[in-house]
């Protein structure tokens, strides 16, 4: 799911987010800086740093980290024009070692910070817009637990397991309008993925 998959207080920070979205962040290689566009998302490029990153953190094949990517982008965009509250700093600090721990050697400071502020944003959104619209009804965690215990010859107790069950299908819930949500911005927003290089 994409679950498992800086918020500009200012104009100038607007164009801090810019900077830091866009600029910098190439993957060095033998001491060679490589770097291209793979795709353009409502004009602005995903680069193939950025994808690579995607590739590392999630253990992925280079086609679906680059749609991982552009998923991401889209979020981004969005939870930037819509939300305002910019992460303290050392939130980002902190996301950004824990990027680096795993995704390994070389990557970019700017390329960890980069990925840092859009996940922290994305995650921003997700707590303050959809998560509130997770609803799980008392029935729902009952009928879960009547199948889980069906066959159990001492089964719990269910105010003892009723907690885990409400959290399992809350994260459900949430998965599902993120994917909802995602799947509402490929249809409305430009994506233009640039062929492959020979």
């Amino acid at each position: 799911m994409r679950s498992k998959r800086l918020f500009p207080n200012s104009a100038s920070s607007v164009i801090l987010i810019g900077a830091i979205l866009f600029g910098g962040g190439v993957r060095a290689t033998a001491g060679t800086l490589i770097e291209r566009t793979l795709a353009f998302v409502n004009k602005k490029p995903v680069l193939l740093s950025d994808v690579e990153l995607t590739k590392a953190l999630l253990q992925l094949e280079e086609g679906e980290a680059l749609e991982r990517t552009i998923d991401e982008s889209l979020m981004f965009e969005e939870a930037s024009r819509l939300l305002s509250e910019s992460p303290p700093e050392e939130t980002t600090a902190s996301a950004v070692f824990a990027l680096q721990e795993k995704a390994g050697a070389g990557f970019t400071a700017k390329a960890l910070r980069r990925k840092a502020l859009i996940q922290l944003a994305i995650s921003n959104y997700i707590n303050q817009r959809l998560r509130p619209l997770v609803r799980v009804e008392d029935a729902e965690v009952r009928k879960v637990f009547s199948q889980k215990v069906l066959n159990d010859q001492e089964p719990p107790s269910f105010s003892l397991v009723a907690p885990s069950i409400r959290e399992l299908l809350e994260r459900r819930s949430l998965d599902q309008k993120i994917e909802e949500w995602v799947a509402s911005l490929r249809r409305r927003e430009e994506i233009r993925r640039l062929p492959a290089r020979p």
